[in-house]
This record gives structure tokens, sequence and C-alpha cells, in this order.
């Protein structure tokens, strides 16, 4: 199966690598990445190839590199069949990694097969009307940081105190309530 992908990069300030997916049909006002919107740029790409690619690019940073970020674009304005299969070559070539899943997909939208392969997801579309000052995240209010609690109880994922998502939370700065799936 392919997918359109924009780029990578690592991030040590995130100790993340990140995934940008090419294509997003929300087209929020003032997105942050909207070179990432067009569903015609980026490179196309077989998504177990190219996902075994990267896994061994991060292979060499295993140490320093805790998460890794599906943004873009938007995976999930894939359709589900595609968003899946690249979720699943996510979740098994970084089973020990924190995944993290941004979407401007509205939470009650969300697909339940997410949980099988992300354990924290960003939702909602970016409104400027809501924007966060002081480079808060999420960018806006309106959006939601959603905890998959499931993975507490699958310790192995982390290879950290049960408490990680707890920590994480903190970690992420984010002003508003917490809200765990």
């Amino acid at each position: 199966m392919d997918i359109k992908i924009a780029g990578t990069e690592f991030s040590l300030e995130r100790k993340s690598f990140e995934i940008y997916v090419q294509g997003c049909y929300r087209h929020c006002p003032n997105c942050h990445n909207p070179e990432t919107q067009s569903f015609s740029g980026g490179t196309l790409v077989q998504v177990y190839p190219f996902i075994k690619e990267q896994a061994e690019k991060v292979k060499m940073f295993d140490n320093i590199i805790d998460n890794i970020y599906v943004t873009g674009g938007d995976l999930l304005c894939y359709v589900d069949k595609v968003a899946e299969e690249f979720s699943v070559e996510v979740y098994m070539a970084w089973y020990n990694k924190c995944k993290w899943l941004f979407t401007g997909c509205e939470e009650h939208d969300l697909p339940p097969w997410i949980w099988e392969y992300y354990d924290v997801v960003k939702c909602e579309p970016y409104d400027m009307n809501c924007r966060q000052e002081d480079g808060v995240f999420p960018a806006s209010s309106n959006q939601k940081l959603i905890f998959n609690t499931d993975m507490l109880d699958k310790p192995r994922l982390f290879g950290v105190d049960p408490n990680y998502l707890t920590d994480l939370y903190v970690s992420t700065d984010f002003k508003g309530e917490k809200k765990w799936k």
C-alpha cells in the first residue's frame, strides 16, 4: 500500500522522530504546516519498506528517542485502510516508543482502531480564534490530548515506570483538562 510523505526529522528537544504525512483536506486557517496540505506534494512511498527504512535510522539514536510522532498533513485524511496499515507498521517498528498521532479529526470521529496503535492522540482542528499564548501545547485551546490508558497495562512498551503517561502529561505543558481515553 502507498502513502505520500512530506518528510521526516529528529527533534532532540522533544526526544522524537517525526513523520510528516503529505495531504490534509481540513485546510485549517493558519495551519502550522500548510505545505503538507496538498495531496499532490510529497513523495509516494510503499508503507512497509518506508517504515522499515525509517526504523533503521531511528535505531542509531535509540537511547535518546522516546517518541514517534505521526503528523503532517493528517494521516486520518487518508482512507481507513491506508491509515490503519500505516499505523500498524509504525506500531510494530517502534513498539517500545511512545507513539503520538496529531490529527485535526474531531474526537467523536476518531476511528476505534486508533487505540490499538497510539499512546497519545492530539485531536480537533486548529482554531486561530482559540490560539494559546506563549507557544503552549496544544496550539489552540479547543484541541485535546487524549492519553491511551490501555497502555498502562503494557509497561513493556515503555521500559519505564507505569506512571509514564502521567509523567508525559506533566511534561507536555498542556494547560487544560486532562483527558483520558
